[in-house]
């Protein structure tokens, strides 16, 4: 999921209503130094310095969601890329399908996602940058269940499904979300967002960003503000990051400040190579969306 976004409208709640207060920041500035602790010397080392403040110029952050069971390294199962650009007064998102076939650095050609599992941050980081030839300035990793439980501390959330589904899942059980409104807890809205049987990582991605949007409406009401340091506690407590609490807090004003967001989907074309499924990236079209990413 797009743990940045979710950050931002942790930190963007607290500032907008005045809660500046010492009660505020320092919970939140808590929380964010333990996610800074949870990041390695090596993953800091695999990114590419700021040009300057975020403020002033524009910065490029890897969104690694990871999906992590009992005696394993995890995979990256959601990654985006987050572009703020003050000069042109916009924020960009490219998404990339976890299958999405490329090479591994010391580790051949694979799955994107397995850079995360191979070499944790340190390597997702070089292999994202390795692929789409976008420098990376920050990293976010944040577990499911840390999104999981924002959810459920404003009291679910209100998805629009455009179709009925149908599909299995882990624990081999059924689950189905009916077309039209559903009102979804934290476990539910993450089946939601992580099912992919029924369609492809495409459909997937755009599922992932509704349940950010109606996250982000529920954070934003009125009577949740007051909630929101111990919420935006809860999540952070979920992340690893480079991100200081003052460049949080730039994010957060760069992305309210600007005028247009940009959404980017690289394409592909599923493939099943040596027994595993893939997506072979359309080369000319994806650098195409990744020349206007960094150009806007």
């Amino acid at each position: 999921m797009a743990a940045t976004a979710l950050t931002v409208l942790i930190l963007a709640g607290l500032f907008a209503v005045g809660a500046w207060s010492l009660f505020a920041w320092r919970t939140v500035d808590a929380a964010v130094q333990s996610a800074n602790g949870r990041l390695n010397r090596e993953t800091i080392a695999a990114l590419t310095p700021d040009a300057g403040s975020i403020f002033s110029q524009p910065t490029t952050v890897l969104v690694l969601g990871v999906d992590k069971r009992a005696n394993d390294p995890g995979r990256s199962d959601s990654i985006l890329l987050l572009r703020t650009n003050p000069h042109t007064g916009t924020m960009s998102q490219l998404s990339i399908a976890r299958d999405m076939r490329v090479q591994v650095p010391g580790h051949g050609m694979g799955k994107i996602n397995t850079g995360y599992f191979w070499g944790g941050p340190a390597l997702a980081v070089k292999t994202v940058e390795q692929f789409t030839g976008i420098p990376i300035n920050h990293v976010v990793v944040v577990k499911f269940n840390g999104f999981q439980k924002a959810i459920d501390a404003v009291g679910g959330v209100d998805v629009l499904v455009p179709k009925t589904i149908v599909s299995w899942y882990s624990g081999n059980t059924t689950v189905t979300f009916k077309k039209g409104w559903n009102h979804m807890d934290g476990k539910r809205a993450m089946i939601y967002a992580r099912v992919r049987k029924v369609d492809d990582d495409f459909h997937r991605q755009a599922r992932q960003q509704q349940v950010v949007q109606a996250l982000q409406q529920k954070m934003m009401s009125w009577k949740r503000l007051p909630k929101l340091p111990s919420v935006g506690a809860q999540v952070l407590d979920g992340l690893s990051t480079d991100l200081t609490t003052w460049e949080l807090a730039q994010l957060v004003w760069r992305a309210w400040r600007a005028k247009t967001t940009h959404r980017y989907v690289l394409t592909g074309t599923p493939a099943m190579i040596g027994g595993q499924s893939y997506v072979v990236s359309n080369r000319q079209e994806n650098l195409r969306m990744i020349e206007q990413f960094q150009s806007r």
